[in-house]
């Protein structure tokens, strides 16, 4: 018997802001605890967002591009936002 396989590609997998390389794009996934949802919601990041890793602080905060602004963001914090690769240096998927 054969088996039929999915020809699309398999889910980028899922990681935290503080795992990103300088230049990535990602999505933001989720932002699990609710009072570091509360504060990124205030800098504009939530589930669906756009942003690139602008640089990374050396023993420091990461450094987001989102929109015409850039972020930065503890590691703490960075560690509790998880975000999934973007398919395309843009960002947009176009």
């Amino acid at each position: 018997m054969y088996e039929l396989k999915d020809d699309k590609d398999p889910a980028p997998p899922i990681r935290t802001l503080d795992q990103l390389r300088s230049g990535e794009w990602v999505e933001i996934v989720a932002v699990d605890d609710d009072t570091v949802r509360s504060q990124a919601m205030r800098l504009g990041i939530h589930s669906g967002a756009l942003v690139t890793c602008v640089t990374k602080v050396p023993a420091g905060p990461i450094v987001l591009g989102h929109g015409r602004q850039e972020i930065a963001i503890g590691r703490n914090l960075a560690k509790k936002i998880t975000v999934t690769s973007c398919s395309t240096s843009n960002g947009r998927g176009d």
